[in-house]
């Protein structure tokens, strides 16, 4: 029964470390790196929507937080690009709802605390676009 349930459901992984590990490699590597080691994952995890956090560690505090945040940005982009045939990177509710009806899983970034902002709520629109 839950399996069926699972199976029949939209589940939504609403936080985990994939940005910050795929980042660590270099950027050539990011879509690949994501196609071997984190799709099979999603797969077999059944997951329909993956929230990307973008989380900035301590290291790049405080002068390297606004590159951290952007090449994380990038990074999403680039593996949902290189992907494209398994996944899409979602902006809205439609969005999302349109890739799930494309069998592909919905990826949807998400700011978490936004270091590289600061006081500089102005960006926001920016890093939105």
């Amino acid at each position: 029964m839950s399996a069926e349930l699972h199976r029949d459901a939209v589940v939504a992984d609403t936080h985990n470390d994939l940005l910050m590990a795929v980042t660590a490699r270099p950027p050539r590597q990011w879509a690949s790196f994501f196609r071997e080691r984190w799709l099979p994952q999603l797969h077999e995890g059944g997951v329909n929507v993956q929230v990307l956090p973008v989380f900035i560690d301590d290291q790049y505090r405080p002068e390297g937080a606004l590159r951290q945040t952007l090449r994380m940005i990038e990074c999403a982009h680039t593996l949902a690009e290189g992907n494209a045939d398994a996944v899409r990177l979602c902006l809205d509710g439609a969005q999302i709802d349109q890739a799930l009806g494309e069998d592909r899983i919905a990826l949807v970034l998400a700011l978490e605390s936004a270091p590289g902002l600061d006081a500089s709520v102005e960006l926001l629109p920016t890093l939105h676009r």
